[in-house]
């Protein structure tokens, strides 16, 4: 099917927040729907739209897109720019397409004009196979469930890590379940986190204060704040991101998307950016396990406020970071920087709320001081 071609003055129609189109060179997108998820916020896209953004998007003092962020872009072609006078630039760009799909086109074309098939595959590097594969299949089939998916999927592990981390978008929450009663429990509204935890955390407190000297008291509830500071990346790094040691078994790779692949294959969903209070008291079990067994109920209690405490923040400042527009230095970097944990390196950037465990553990993403 031969691409749309559209002139200038087409495109400059699509200039609002209900038709948003703009121009990647001679490539026409129209990424309306991507607006109000966009991480930069609906404004970084309106201030270009109708116009070539190829300069913009590699501008440093702007923000350097990576190359998820141009894949991702992919998704939303609709065709070409005309030219003036000659479509040099239509025809490099469709030459660029065709060029791109020539792999896999020479490949397919092999396999029908052969009478073995079989011999002919196993001349392909295993590499080149499978990224054949890859680019006839997707990943996963976001418009189905998505747990089935996973747990019936063949795919390896090291296919399972390079695709989940190719950021996609979806207008709306994707379903891990078929059944609705099920999806529910999957899908976390930021004000849960305060509405569940804000409670238990004032409960705690109020019991050590009913037994404990209130400077005492203070001292155990800012040390379970900054205690939490170390769990936060703690979990991030060496359970959220246990990719080295990952079993390379559907179940394992079934857990570690529902934990925390989906979010980073789907980091715009409003609905999974937020633990679900479930998944939160289960992490909760080992270290006040631990503590209980060093403290006195009362001072577990004081301690376990402040932790608490720095939990609902996190949170609401993971959610901000993805959906918010950040109102202070501190948070305008630490948003830049979880983003490009997400776009550009998830092996690094762990810290959520700070830099700090980052600097420490030597995971600091690049050109961030």
């Amino acid at each position: 099917m031969t691409a749309s071609t559209f002139s200038a003055a087409e495109i400059a129609c699509h200039r609002s927040c209900n038709s948003c189109w703009i121009v990647r060179n001679g490539r026409v997108y129209d990424v309306t729907s991507f607006l109000v998820d966009h991480p930069g916020g609906a404004e970084s896209i309106l201030e270009y739209t109708g116009q070539d953004v190829s300069a913009v998007m590699k501008d440093a003092s702007e923000h350097e897109h990576s190359e998820a962020a141009y894949e991702l872009l992919e998704s939303y072609f609709i065709g070409f720019q005309e030219e003036d006078g000659s479509n040099s630039k239509v025809r490099s760009s469709k030459q660029g397409v065709d060029q791109k799909a020539s792999p896999a086109l020479s490949s397919e074309k092999l396999l029908k004009t052969n009478g073995n098939p079989k011999s002919n595959l196993e001349k392909l590097d295993d590499q080149i196979c499978e990224e054949f594969i890859t680019a006839r299949k997707p990943f996963l089939d976001l418009s189905k469930p998505l747990l089935y998916q996973m747990w019936t999927s063949r795919f390896s592990k090291e296919t399972y890590l390079k695709q989940v981390h190719i950021p996609k978008h979806l207008p709306d929450p994707a379903y891990i379940f078929a059944n609705p009663y099920l999806e529910i429990f999957t899908r976390t509204p930021w004000y849960v986190v305060p509405l569940v935890w804000l409670p238990v955390s004032f409960y705690c407190l109020s019991v050590g204060l009913a037994f404990i000297n209130p400077l005492v008291v203070a001292a155990f509830y800012l040390t379970g704040l900054m205690i939490w500071t170390f769990c936060e990346y703690i979990f991030h790094r060496f359970l959220f991101h246990l990719d080295e040691f990952l079993p390379d078994h559907p179940a394992a790779l079934t857990f570690h998307f529902l934990i925390h692949g989906i979010h980073h294959h789907l980091p715009m969903d409003r609905l999974r950016l937020v633990m679900p209070p479930v998944m939160f008291a289960a992490l909760l079990i080992l270290p006040w396990c631990f503590f209980r067994y060093f403290l006195a109920f009362d001072y577990a209690c004081s301690l376990l406020s402040g932790a608490l405490q720095g939990y609902v923040i996190y949170d609401m400042i993971h959610y901000f970071l993805h959906h918010g527009k950040p109102f202070a230095d501190h948070l305008r970097e630490m948003k830049s920087y979880h983003l490009d944990h997400h776009y550009k390196n998830y092996e690094l950037g762990y810290g959520i709320t700070s830099k700090f465990w980052d600097r420490v553990f030597g995971t600091l993403l690049p050109n961030y001081q």
